[in-house]
């Protein structure tokens, strides 16, 4: 049975009980998603490169935000975004609460806001306007940033 908040108790050494999470809940998360998320980010870093870069290569750069429609892989940086929301949601939904987590909804609103500026970065690569694609690319590491900060701290 779960408790309700008001059975829970806060300390500054353990914090609030109705919102830990074990061990045992988020060992399993590192171990399926780390890896993909971090392939994600590294790609979003390179395609900030890339699109920095003077003579921009536009095939690499569609490359890195392709989503994989059909029967093709998505590339990483896409395939992270779903990534980024299943381990935000393991390492973040704590068995005392029958509730969502603040963090839990911010983290996915990060997510969100990360898979805005993919899809449309994709389309000013598509058009290859540039100051588009970096303004897209600025958000969309805002957006990444934010969400590692909520990650990292679970």
């Amino acid at each position: 049975m779960r408790s309700s908040c008001r059975e829970c108790t806060k300390s500054e050494t353990t914090g609030n009980s109705c919102v830990y999470v074990s061990l045992k809940q988020r060992i399993p998360a590192y171990g399926k998603y780390a890896f993909s998320i971090q392939l994600g980010a590294d790609e979003f870093t390179k395609l900030g490169k890339i699109l920095h870069d003077i003579n921009t290569n536009w095939n690499e750069a569609s490359k890195l935000v392709d989503p994989g429609l059909e029967q093709r892989m998505p590339a990483p940086t896409v395939d992270a975004l779903l990534k980024m929301a299943l381990f935000a949601t393991q390492t973040l939904t704590s068995p005392n609460y029958s509730g969502v987590a603040r963090e839990l909804l911010v983290s996915r609103y990060y997510v969100n806001k990360c898979a805005f500026a993919t899809k449309e970065l994709a389309r000013a690569i598509e058009e290859r306007d540039v100051a588009t694609a970096l303004g897209l690319w600025e958000l969309g590491r805002d957006s990444w940033n934010s969400y590692l900060v909520i990650a990292n701290r679970s």
